[in-house]
């Protein structure tokens, strides 16, 4: 499967666990390492890696220069997914999905983008820890290949597992995404996202019919993140009265920021999606990015 197109329009401005492991554990084999449906082998080993010049690469290393000392490659930091990050995570991500629908919108008739994209999210330690995420975003122009969101994820799954393979200065940052937010070299992996114009509310094409603006236009949301977790956003058009509706796998402080327009809910559920549920290979394939990219990124 051949990579799915990017647009690079200048308009486009978004801002089986192991026996005894518990997957939530911070201490054990991150959760996409113990994906029962992994299919995808992890990228080769054993090449050195050189970072970009603009974005250096996250928890990579150089190889060791001339000297009688060993190099040890250090450690791969840890990522602190707290409440507050996983509440700026649902900000960006609603804030992707509206201006994803505005674009798409205006563009339904002249060079159509795709219903999806995508976001990589990234934890900058240096930052405050209200202002710690950072983003990498992708959209797509709409084409066959595009139109079906679980196959869109495996094929950047596939992309993902042949760049780490073939390209020392692989970077998904770069490579896999048109728009990156400016982050330091210590910023850390920490999960994937998704937004797509097919909703409960109706797909794409029905949206298109229906709506009289971008306004009309509902919007959800996917999230997997490092330590677990497991989001779902709703975001509604006007007559939904724009409210929006958050799912978590996880407890978090956030369960309690409830608002006339948003509402917080506990959803351990999202976790056990079984396979017969249309969700199941989604939730699979942002597993598979998220595992390849997580284990590509370490030192070596």
């Amino acid at each position: 499967m051949s990579e799915p197109r990017a647009t690079m329009s200048s308009d486009w401005n978004p801002q089986s666990p192991q026996p005894n492991q518990n997957p939530r554990d911070s201490s054990g084999v991150p959760w996409w390492a113990i994906e029962r449906t992994s299919e995808v082998q992890p990228p080769s080993q054993g090449y050195p890696y050189e970072a970009e010049p603009r974005i250096p690469g996250p928890r990579h290393s150089q190889p060791p220069g001339p000297g009688p000392s060993a190099y040890e490659p250090p450690a791969p930091p840890t990522v602190d997914i707290t409440p507050t990050y996983r509440g700026a995570i649902v900000a960006r991500l609603r804030r992707f999905s509206f201006l994803h629908a505005r674009h798409a919108w205006e563009r339904r008739r002249r060079d159509p983008l795709a219903p999806h994209g995508m976001a990589l999210f990234y934890c900058e330690p240096s930052g405050q820890l209200y202002d710690q995420l950072r983003t990498a975003t992708r959209i797509f122009l709409a084409d066959d290949e595009a139109a079906s969101l679980p196959h869109l994820l495996y094929g950047l799954a596939q992309h993902a597992r042949e760049g780490f393979a073939g390209d020392p200065r692989f970077d998904p940052r770069t490579n896999m995404c048109n728009k990156t937010d400016d982050m330091s070299g210590q910023a850390v992996f920490a999960g994937i996202g998704v937004v797509t114009l097919d909703t409960p509310y109706g797909d794409w094409p029905t949206a298109q019919r229906t709506a009289r603006s971008e306004a009309d236009l509902p919007g959800r949301c996917y999230a997997r993140l490092i330590d677990g977790t497991m989001l779902v956003l709703d975001r509604g058009g006007e007559q939904q009265f724009n409210a929006m509706t958050v799912e978590c796998s996880v407890r978090d402080g956030n369960l309690q920021y409830g608002t006339p327009s948003m509402h917080w809910r506990w959803n351990p559920a999202i976790a056990e999606t079984p396979e017969s549920d249309p969700m199941y290979h989604v939730w699979r394939w942002m597993g598979e990015i998220g595992r390849i990219i997580d284990h590509g990124s370490r030192p070596r």
